[in-house]
């Protein structure tokens, strides 16, 4: 694949192969690296001399990974991903690398490209959540206190002028009892962000929560919609509150639905990722394994909601009260989980949540 004093054409190859931003090698049958290109070197920190004729299970952080997908690629004879592998250890600020092993031509050779992903972007997405979180935590306690105590003079009173009124004029109190209702409503909403992390957190069987809330869906607000639910049967117990996470993925679910309209098609993903991990409360790293999405064929997330999804009081529906995400990012930030957004490459938005395995935090294997 190298020729060093090749024609013209193949240095013209040679010159796009060290232009692109991965690392790509050259993998013989017996999974040693033959050749490397690009910037394998530079993301690897060795040089090629190095590289070449060493083991491919041997490269840095993401070996282990490596000669798994290589050699099923060539058992396969058909290209293979992988993403979001964990580098272990980091390299630099490089804690997430996506792989991909293609076969050569007929040599039983792989070409493998790797390429890094820096965990700043995800990180920033975190902390804009759990930011979101704090802020209607301290907006709810102040709220809360200083407005359910006049609400409730007002409908005692409009209840009071009911009884002397005509019929005419007595509609006009049962709207005043109504509003008032909505409004206490919307109050005891905020007081769950308020209220101190009194939930349990245990071992849960996720696909028992998103079963039960695809039969709530069908039943009710989802009755004319596609649900295309592609389970992972193999995942483990996640770490979090049942009722909690059923509470997490009808907002989710349920916002997908209003969001895509009439012809909502969404789909529920649950899968095993490799590479996320974030830094707890305390301090101790925590893996986040478990990825749950929630997609729709919607319009996608407006450029100006972009980066406040998960503020309180911010929504693209009418009449939305701006709480359902909100509440979704307490209660995930709550179980040591995180929940992020963004508009597919083809359409519509898809959320994702991460959570931790309840193995991994009973045993403090994080």
């Amino acid at each position: 694949m190298r020729d060093r004093g090749g024609s013209a054409g193949e240095i013209g190859t040679q010159d796009i192969l060290h232009s692109l931003s991965q690392a790509i090698f050259l993998v013989g049958t017996d999974n040693l690296i033959t050749d490397v290109f690009a910037q394998a070197e530079t993301i690897f920190e060795r040089s090629r001399e190095t590289l070449c004729g060493s083991p491919i299970a041997h490269l840095r952080g993401v070996g282990y990974a490596a000669d798994g997908l290589v050699t099923r690629a060539r058992d396969e004879n058909t290209p293979l991903n992988s993403y979001d592998v964990a580098v272990m250890p980091p390299i630099g600020d490089i804690e997430l690398m996506d792989m991909h092993a293609h076969p050569h031509g007929d040599s039983s050779a792989i070409i493998l490209s790797v390429q890094p992903r820096r965990i700043t972007a995800f990180l920033e997405k975190r902390a804009e959540m759990e930011a979101a979180a704090r802020s209607v935590s301290g907006l709810a306690s102040m709220l809360a206190h200083e407005i359910k105590n006049p609400l409730s003079g007002i409908r005692g009173a409009a209840q009071l002028m009911a009884r002397a009124q005509d019929s005419k004029n007595a509609r006009l109190t049962e709207l005043i009892v109504k509003e008032v209702d909505r409004i206490k409503g919307l109050v005891d909403e905020l007081e769950t962000f308020s209220s101190p992390h009194a939930h349990t957190n245990e071992a849960v069987n996720i696909h028992e929560v998103l079963d039960h809330v695809l039969n709530v869906a069908v039943a009710g607000f989802g009755a004319k919609c596609s649900f295309r639910p592609r389970f992972d049967p193999s995942l483990p117990p996640v770490f979090g509150n049942y009722d909690r996470l059923i509470q997490v993925f009808l907002n989710l679910i349920k916002n997908a639905v209003e969001a895509a309209g009439p012809d909502a098609d969404i789909t529920i993903t649950t899968s095993y990722r490799h590479g996320i991990w974030l830094t707890s409360r305390s301090g101790e790293r925590i893996r986040l394994p478990v990825e749950v999405s929630v997609l729709d064929n919607g319009p996608g997330i407006p450029n100006h909601l972009r980066g406040h999804l998960f503020d309180p009081f911010v929504s693209g529906k009418e009449g939305g009260t701006g709480l359902g995400l909100a509440l979704v990012a307490r209660y995930v930030s709550d179980m040591e989980g995180t929940v992020t957004c963004d508009n597919h490459p083809k359409s519509g938005a898809q959320f994702k949540v991460q959570l931790a395995l309840e193995e991994d935090m009973r045993s403090g294997t994080t």
